[in-house]
């Protein structure tokens, strides 16, 4: 999936990964077949969702030579390790080192912590060269607050418009990715009646670029057990003329894993191209 010329982006909720007691119940297969799907596709940047323990990851990361990872509880991350803990569901990035320079990492928007279910965006600052050229390059990783019900909306309705304003203001003129499970569809809401939570991102289209709602738009599911898509990956305006059109895609690698959602993990991966001027 991956090319030499582009920057292949993937998102990717790897369902508890390396928790005894929840999601798939064979670890070791479960930590193959990650590993498999991630230096099979040859993606440069990942933002994992669900990524329970930290020796789990440790070992994914032995088995991929020419890539390096963070965990948002780990020390090199700022407040990582006080909003999570050893047993949680965390998110993290995995980058090829070949390409991206990791320069900081911290938590964001902690004071939202609530509206983000316990869990804050993950942010990291990257060198990635690419072309010849060197870009400074930010990186948000997040899972959003799941359920239908409407306090689930409401804080989940918060959390965007506080990750909204954090952009507009704190990164007006970055480039940003912002990769994660957003626990609904950019073009509907799962609670009824309502709009879906990231209108304000696909409405802004001056300021921000939403390449996996065509995944939305076509009725692709990003999950193997339910409809529509709910993860997704947005990018500020900045990385607007380096997106490769039509490039989005939910990697249907359930089609090279045997039963991939009770082994691995019940969501696809979500890719998008870019080439950096």
């Amino acid at each position: 999936q991956g090319s030499a010329a582009t920057l292949d982006v993937a998102a990717w909720n790897v369902d508890w990964f390396g928790d005894t007691a929840h999601g798939p119940t064979d670890e070791g297969r479960q930590l193959q077949n990650v590993r498999d799907v991630i230096a099979g596709t040859d993606c440069d940047l990942w933002g994992l969702e669900e990524v329970v323990d930290a020796s789990a990851f440790q070992t994914l990361l032995k088995g991929l030579p020419g890539y390096a990872g963070l965990l948002a509880s780990d020390a090199a991350v700022t407040y990582g390790s006080a909003y999570y803990t050893g047993d949680e569901q965390k998110v993290a990035l995995v980058y090829k080192t070949g390409l991206a320079t990791l320069q900081s990492a911290r938590l964001i928007l902690v004071d939202h912590n609530s509206d983000f279910a316990g869990r804050p965006p993950l942010e990291a600052c990257f060198q990635i060269t690419q072309g010849g050229s060197t870009h400074t390059v930010y990186v948000i990783c997040f899972h959003a607050k799941a359920y239908s019900d409407a306090q689930s909306y409401q804080r989940r309705l918060n959390a965007s418009a506080a990750l909204k304003q954090y952009l507009d203001t704190v990164r007006a003129n970055d480039k940003v990715f912002v990769l994660g499970d957003y626990n609904v569809d950019l073009a509907a809401s799962i609670t009824s009646g309502q709009p879906s939570p990231y209108q304000n991102f696909v409405a802004d289209t001056a300021n921000y670029l939403t390449p996996t709602k065509a995944l939305s738009d076509a009725g692709i599911a990003t999950m193997v057990t339910h409809s529509g898509a709910v993860d997704h990956q947005i990018a500020t305006s900045e990385l607007a003329g380096a997106y490769v059109a039509g490039s989005a895609k939910a990697f249907r690698a359930d089609q090279y894993l045997s039963d991939y959602a009770t082994s691995t993990t019940d969501h696809l991966p979500v890719m998008t191209r870019w080439t950096l001027p």
